[in-house]
């Protein structure tokens, strides 16, 4: 468990910079063409791939199905869970308090995300009409293969601040452990052509690097959890 001061006021000045820096990079030349050939080459490097296999094809179908992205969730909270109840469960409230504050944490990126970042980017999928799609290799399963607005990818947001808050709080092997989470769950979306490359390691990164560094390294986080402890503290005295 990290302590830190209230105001840690260069890792703010890092967090807040590091998005404008990345976005900038996104949305400007000339480093935005560089971006765009990036994203078009992984895309089409993966869509190939779903050419001819019919156990690929499956595979990645069953991984962009909605029921999979509980399992992606469960990854997580699993992981949490298990910390919290098998080592350190005499702090109990204080890791629910936690989850708590994570949930506010994905309120305000969700809202950066939606409203507060003006762009709207079709899919990978939505812009080449000739791209292979799941939904049509595999018809048996209802799967996500195309977006209207992909940009920043949520999936990735919801994922990278889950790494993000357990890396933080829990010790490193369980931080590890959800950072390759985070990575091979966001990885389905990819390979669907649902997001492109970029909607998470420009946007997901940027919107989650300026939420999490506004709740680490300012006297918000402790603020909350002082506030939900106490919280849960009279819920367990009616109980």
């Amino acid at each position: 468990m990290n302590d830190t001061p209230a105001w840690n006021t260069n890792a703010l000045i890092l967090c807040t910079l590091l998005p404008v820096l990345l976005m900038g990079s996104w949305l400007l030349e000339p480093t935005h063409s560089l971006w765009q050939a990036l994203d078009e080459k992984v895309f089409w490097a993966m869509n190939n791939s779903l050419a001819d296999n019919k156990s690929w094809q499956a595979t990645w179908a069953v991984a962009n199905n909605r029921m999979f992205d509980l399992v992606a969730a469960l990854s997580m909270v699993l992981l949490f869970g298990h910390y919290a109840l098998f080592r350190d469960r005499q702090n109990l409230r204080h890791y629910i308090a936690i989850g708590m504050v994570l949930v506010c944490a994905l309120f305000v990126a969700a809202l950066i995300g939606t409203q507060l970042i003006p762009i709207e980017r079709p899919s990978a999928t939505a812009q080449f009409p000739e791209a292979l799609r799941l939904s049509e290799l595999a018809p048996w399963i209802k799967t996500k293969d195309y977006s209207s607005d992909s940009f920043p990818g949520d999936h990735g947001v919801v994922l990278m601040m889950c790494a993000g808050f357990l890396v933080w709080h829990l010790p490193r092997s369980y931080g590890i452990a959800a950072c390759i989470f985070a990575v091979l769950f966001t990885l389905p979306r990819l390979m669907s052509g649902a997001h492109w490359l970029t909607d998470e390691i420009v946007g997901a990164v940027a919107v989650d690097t300026l939420v999490m560094g506004w709740f680490f390294a300012t006297p918000l986080q402790d603020k909350l959890l002082t506030w939900f402890e106490k919280l849960l503290g009279l819920f367990g005295k009616r109980g």
